[in-house]
């Protein structure tokens, strides 16, 4: 089963994603979690050039399929592959909604790429973490890199759109809340598709 979180920057991703593999990992559910970028060699070292640089669009985009492709190869299809629960901290979602949505990218193009360097692997089960733009700055500990409000709203939309061509996929969960709410939440949605 592939789980994913998503949300704009400061929704609580990283934390309820942890808080839910400790969960699992309690229980004597094999699962593991990775980051988008990240999780490998490779995609660590993209990570770093595309959160520390001011680059265009395009090269962004590339790099994060880049460090996906990497994923999904090293990491992600030999975990399912061994039954194993894959949890990811952004995916596919997070593309079309940063790059397509907030960037101006051609959503279709977006869509493209993620199909060619997700091998057309769609998430099982996906969690976004909505919350609003101003919540979310004020949460963040250091300055985000995408710290302009116009931005983050239009990226905030394309995560709502994205779920409301999904309903069955994505579970919206108001992420202003205290963790320990949302993470309950998360656990009531996971339990109908999951034993535990």
């Amino acid at each position: 089963m592939l789980i994913t979180f998503e949300g704009i920057d400061g929704s609580g991703k990283t934390t309820i994603s942890l808080m839910l593999y400790e969960f699992l990992r309690e229980r004597g559910i094999r699962c593991v979690l990775y980051r988008e970028p990240g999780g490998t060699e490779l995609g660590e070292v993209l990570r770093n050039i595309v959160l520390k640089k001011d680059l265009n669009e395009r090269v962004e985009l590339l790099l994060f399929e880049a460090s996906r492709v990497q994923l999904m190869i090293e990491k992600v299809k030999p975990a399912l592959e061994e039954g194993k629960v894959v949890i990811l901290d952004r995916f596919i979602d997070s593309t079309l909604a940063y790059q397509g949505y907030g960037r101006g990218l051609d959503l279709s193009f977006v869509k493209q790429l993620n199909e060619f360097a997700s091998f057309g692997r769609k998430p099982d089960l996906t969690f976004l973490l909505d919350i609003s733009p101003d919540v979310a700055l004020r949460r963040v500990s250091e300055k985000s890199r995408f710290d302009d409000i116009p931005f983050l709203k239009r990226v905030r939309e394309g995560f709502i759109r994205i779920a409301r061509e999904e309903p069955r996929r994505i579970v919206v969960l108001n992420s202003e809340k205290d963790k320990e709410e949302v993470f309950k939440e998360v656990i009531s949605a996971l339990s109908e598709k999951l034993d535990f």
